[in-house]
């Protein structure tokens, strides 16, 4: 049984507020895109039949897989050019939240004709789901033209899928929305798994700490009122990948606080440790793995 450790994970408390909240803020800026920061740490809130889930954003996965000095692997992001192949609204969906994933990815990396590709394909499936609309061009007009900017095209990404996002709940398209984090979330762990089976540590503790995501996206997806969705494959790989996190042990420590009184803020630090076999952490790999393909290769 390995451990596996994350620290710190810090929960910002604001004294004079009395509120707290979770997580820290990542800022991506570029002279091209400075209008507004993106919070590349917020979660994608979906609402499905009145109950709202919490998903991390894959972009800060994308993110925090550069950050773990893990080698560029284009060789394992999906086939932009097969974005015509998808004929449902769910498969055309799933893919978006597959493209954007894979965007941010080659962005960080400074892969810009790889990461115009998945633009391109963004677009034409936001035109086929009937969102394109509600993204303004100025917006598609400045993805196209940063291409070779990584931190322009990581911040109008996140852009890209906020409008989207909006208009998705705004015109109650919980469905569409519901899919298209499904499809995010799967790229990055995808991502974050490969990573992880090549001995990268900090992206096995990032695969690990998706075991509350999983229960998220299989309560999500319960809710659906697909019931066709509710019975095919792909929903049999995501029930049986939260059966296996449900096989990682967790554990919380909490340490001493730290005060800021110039700013009248508190943080509480804790460290979560996990534990996982390496056979668990390849089932989950290879779970992962499955329910990519069925996205994807339609």
């Amino acid at each position: 049984m390995k451990n596996f450790r994350v620290v710190p994970i810090a929960l910002f408390s604001c004294v004079l507020l009395f509120a707290i909240s979770c997580g820290e803020k990542s800022i991506e800026k570029s002279e091209n895109a400075q209008s507004e920061p993106l919070d590349s740490s917020k979660s994608s809130i979906v609402n499905v039949s009145g109950e709202l889930f919490s998903i991390p954003s894959p972009i800060q996965t994308a993110m925090l897989i550069q950050k773990s000095e893990a080698e560029y692997r284009p060789e394992l992001l999906s086939k932009s050019t097969n974005y015509s192949q998808f004929k449902t609204n769910a498969q055309k969906a799933m893919n978006l939240g597959v493209f954007g994933t894979d965007m941010a990815y080659s962005s960080l990396y400074e892969d810009g004709q790889k990461a115009l590709s998945y633009f391109k394909a963004l677009d034409n499936l936001a035109k086929d789901l009937g969102i394109s609309s509600a993204i303004s061009p100025e917006l598609i007009k400045r993805l196209g033209a940063n291409a070779d900017n990584p931190d322009s095209l990581v911040f109008l990404t996140g852009r890209f899928y906020e409008e989207g996002d909006a208009y998705l709940k705004k015109n109650e398209r919980y469905d569409i929305a519901g899919m298209i984090i499904l499809g995010g979330w799967i790229e990055s762990s995808y991502l974050t798994a490969q990573s992880a089976l090549d001995g990268n540590q900090a992206a096995a503790v990032r695969l690990l700490n998706q075991k509350k995501s999983s229960s998220t996206i299989v309560k999500a997806l319960g809710k659906t009122t697909d019931a066709k969705f509710q019975k095919g494959d792909l929903y049999q790989v995501i029930d049986s990948l939260e059966k296996a996190y449900d096989l990682v042990e967790t554990s919380y420590a909490f340490k001493a606080p730290e005060t800021d009184a110039s700013k009248n803020v508190t943080i509480i630090r804790s460290e979560t440790n996990y534990q996982a076999t390496d056979s668990l952490l390849e089932s989950i790999a290879a779970l992962v793995k499955s329910a990519r393909i069925k996205i994807t290769e339609k």
